[in-house]
């Protein structure tokens, strides 16, 4: 594999950190790794260094709202991963990684950062760059398992996918910006699903009666309510005998689900400015506070369809039992694909619909997926 310099934006975080260890691993690439802070930088390009046996890492300081800042870091880099909770900042970190002709993957999960990107769609292309975004597992897993489904049927029919996340919240660090983009997300997300024909709102039944699913031991049936994920939008064109499609999306815990999230959803419909962040502390609050184990991190499909005019159906279970794992190795499965030019393209590109689904697959399993 050829040697290529990557920046790693919020290279010391939760995510950054296992990513460039998974690169270390998988490539020769060299690694900058890069956030506000060069103290912290400078200290995990250390830990890096240590556990490759050779200076690969460098630190750089980057502040995602400084476009020059961004354009000295990436300057001489192939690829910036964008890691870290910047999605405000995504008009400046694009910008910068076209000025320098980088190409971009980010680990966010944000509608108004794909559809400021979706924005620059034909710039992106004109440049030659290939931005990917919606990394990590969900998003960047469901639509590609879908994907992976359908090479299992002449006809396929029905596709549902659903993750349950379980996490010793106690244990990791997660600081407030992190907890506002979750808190703006999930009290503002789309519950859409694919029937007759159209993506509508989820009926009532859904998600006041949700549909349980067996996740498997640890966790058995959970319940989990439609959520809607922009690379799921056009898998209906791709598969045109497709009657329903959805990703549906479990609980956190009892406080978070029946108090926090009703709570952030009234009031940042009211005051989304002044509410964000005692909405974001409650929710850390409550993720800390009532998450209970068993601890880990499940996605599930179901589907069903026709071979040779016959009924058949298909599931797949991925689990791993730390969530930060489970969404830097789907970005490294990603990456390597992109590295060797298999899964390159100029433009932009959800991380779903960009990848080769069965190497996606073997590549996880390599890295510590589980896949039943």
């Amino acid at each position: 594999m050829p040697t290529n310099s990557i920046l790693i934006l919020g290279g010391y975080g939760n995510t950054g950190r296992l990513i460039a260890s998974l690169l270390l691993q998988e490539t020769d690439c060299r690694l900058v790794v890069a956030g506000r802070s060069l103290v912290k930088a400078e200290a995990a390009a250390a830990t890096l260094n240590a556990q490759a046996g050779s200076p690969r890492v460098t630190a750089a300081a980057a502040d995602a709202a400084d476009v020059s800042s961004l354009r000295r870091a990436m300057a001489g880099c192939s690829l910036a991963v964008i890691a870290s909770s910047t999605a405000d900042h995504v008009a400046e970190v694009a910008r910068a990684a076209l000025d320098t002709r980088t190409d971009y993957l980010d680990v966010q999960f944000a509608t108004a950062k794909v559809h400021a990107l979706q924005r620059l769609a034909s710039e992106i292309e004109a440049a030659g760059c290939c931005f990917i975004t919606d990394g990590g597992f969900h998003p960047g897993l469901p639509a590609a398992l879908v994907r992976h489904a359908a090479a299992q049927f002449d006809h396929l029919q029905r596709a549902v996918v659903a993750s349950v996340i379980k996490e010793d919240w106690k244990r990791v660090e997660i600081g407030i910006s992190t907890a506002e983009e979750m808190v703006r997300e999930l009290a503002g997300y789309q519950a859409l699903e694919y029937r007759d024909g159209a993506w509508r709102q989820a009926r009532w039944t859904s998600l006041w009666l949700p549909q349980m699913m067996d996740f498997g031991p640890p966790f058995g049936r959970q319940y989990a309510v439609p959520m809607f994920l922009e690379e799921m939008r056009g898998l209906p064109g791709l598969y045109p005998d497709l009657e329903a499609v959805s990703f549906n999306v479990g609980g956190f815990n009892w406080f978070v689900d029946m108090l926090v999230l009703p709570l952030a959803m009234v009031a940042m419909r009211i005051a989304p400015t002044q509410a964000l962040g005692p909405m974001a502390r409650w929710m850390l609050w409550g993720l800390q506070r009532f998450s209970r184990p068993p601890y880990g991190t499940v996605l599930r499909l179901e589907a069903s369809g026709k071979v040779q005019g016959q009924p058949k159906r298909f599931d797949l279970t991925l689990s791993h039992a730390d969530g930060y794992w489970f969404t830097a190795i789907p970005v490294v499965a990603s990456l390597l694909q992109v590295l060797d030019g298999s899964a390159r393209r100029p433009g932009l590109w959800f991380q779903a619909s960009i990848v080769e689904p069965q190497r996606l697959l073997h590549d996880m399993q390599r890295m510590g997926i589980e896949i039943r």
